[in-house]
């Protein structure tokens, strides 16, 4: 039997249940149905019972069955209603998937669930916030930090997502690999995503969730496969390999996380950073530039430094304001204002941050006051610098945030009362 408890099995086997359970009936809506009324039952018997020997296997088991009873109960409430009113919603596609579905050529369930997640009748954000919901089992305030949005903001995006998905059932369908251009702009951002919760959570004493980032890499390295020499496919999996190579040395002896300055880089992954460079260059050779192949680019030139204080920094902020011509989100754009601090001086990066500083989108983004609060205490104002970290502080996604910047507001503290003006 499992050690792990009914409720951390639950969490880390939906995504795998829901892909099985989906590849089984076809049907992305009632899918979620059946493994939610498989969860709920487990729940309710696993304290009591024990865990099985194949949690996962049970679930898919509850899930199917019970479908085949909801599918069962109504038919015979339906009995009486003509047979071909019923069957004309469905002859679009039920043949198709149900008599073949060998045909659709899927080796990868999680990911045909992320593509079918993607669906195109709905907007980018959404297709995105559905899939972190759906695959990667992300909380909706987890998702909604991930989109600089409020809980109750996303919670309705989701659900208009889920409507507006159980109002095409008749024209549902599981995706066949060769629709991946149409959906592959979500997919990334999914995998992107559900990576970046993992390598730095956002919820949760625990600030590093490996099961997030080993799902991420694992769907990357399939999508790959699948789309092989795509470039920003390239792009995205370089970006996940170098951040994998670098999560040996991101905790020091105590297990408290360590900045990237920090980081003892010798214990770095050196087969991951090649695998990546190699990857970057094949993606830069096909010259179709994107996003990820240019955050893959930042993350090569961090990796490129033996040591911290050897990072070229001014190579990092052009490719920051090139990465905003993809991207002109304003996290790039304080991203690209702290390269600019560390190449230039903390008044050329706090020129940036005041650019966007009433920008809604950075109302709850704690790293904004970061940033903000470390170039003023560089530059000497203090009481400003103190305002800044305290709204950091308030904003923070994580108790390891939380902690390092108590930190630096007590050192900063502490040094006000040697030197109590501001310079």
């Amino acid at each position: 039997m499992s050690t792990a408890t009914p409720a951390q099995l639950l969490r880390t086997s939906y995504p795998v249940v829901l892909a099985r359970v989906l590849g089984q009936l076809r049907d992305l809506p009632a899918a979620e149905d059946a493994v939610q009324e498989a969860m709920a039952r487990a729940i309710e018997t696993w304290n009591e019972r024990g865990t099985p020997d194949l949690p996962e296997a049970w679930l898919v088991r509850v899930a199917v069955n019970f479908h085949r009873d909801e599918l069962r109960r109504r038919r015979n409430r339906e009995r009486n209603i003509p047979t071909l009113t019923l069957l004309a919603p469905e002859c679009p596609w039920s043949h198709k998937l149900i008599n073949a579905p060998d045909t659709l050529g899927w080796r990868d369930d999680l990911l045909r669930l992320v593509f079918t997640c993607c669906d195109p009748v709905l907007g980018i954000e959404e297709r995105t916030a559905l899939a972190l919901a759906t695959v990667a089992g992300l909380s909706t305030p987890e998702i909604a930090r991930a989109f600089l949005v409020s809980p109750s903001a996303m919670e309705r995006r989701l659900s208009r997502a889920r409507q507006r998905l159980r109002e095409r059932r008749g024209h549902y369908e599981v995706p066949r690999p060769e629709a991946a251009p149409e959906r592959i702009d979500a997919v990334l951002a999914v995998i992107h995503f559900v990576y970046n919760e993992g390598y730095w959570a956002s919820e949760g004493v625990e600030p590093i969730r490996h099961e997030l980032t080993q799902l991420a890499l694992s769907l990357a390295r399939s999508l790959d496969l699948m789309l092989p020499g795509e470039p920003e496919v390239q792009g995205l999996l370089a970006i996940l390999l170098l951040h994998q190579a670098r999560l040996p040395a991101r905790r020091d002896v105590a297990g408290e996380p360590l900045t990237l300055e920090e980081q003892d880089r010798t214990l770095w992954e050196q087969d991951r950073i090649e695998e990546a460079h190699a990857l970057l260059d094949e993606a830069v050779a096909a010259r179709r530039p994107g996003p990820f192949q240019i955050e893959a680019a930042i993350a090569m030139v961090h990796c490129s430094a033996p040591h911290a204080d050897e990072t070229d920094w001014e190579e990092i902020a052009s490719l920051y304001r090139a990465l905003e011509r993809h991207r002109a989100s304003p996290v790039v754009r304080v991203n690209r204002a702290f390269a600019v601090s560390r190449a230039r001086g903390a008044a050329a990066g706090l020129e940036i941050l005041d650019s966007i500083a009433d920008h809604p989108a950075l109302g709850d983004y704690s790293s904004a006051y970061l940033v903000r609060g470390v170039l003023l205490e560089e530059l000497g104002r203090r009481a400003e610098a103190r305002d800044a970290l305290r709204n950091a502080l308030e904003h923070a996604s994580n108790e390891a945030e939380r902690k390092r910047i108590e930190a630096r507001l007590a050192a900063l503290d502490e040094l006000s009362k040697v030197t109590p003006r501001d310079t």
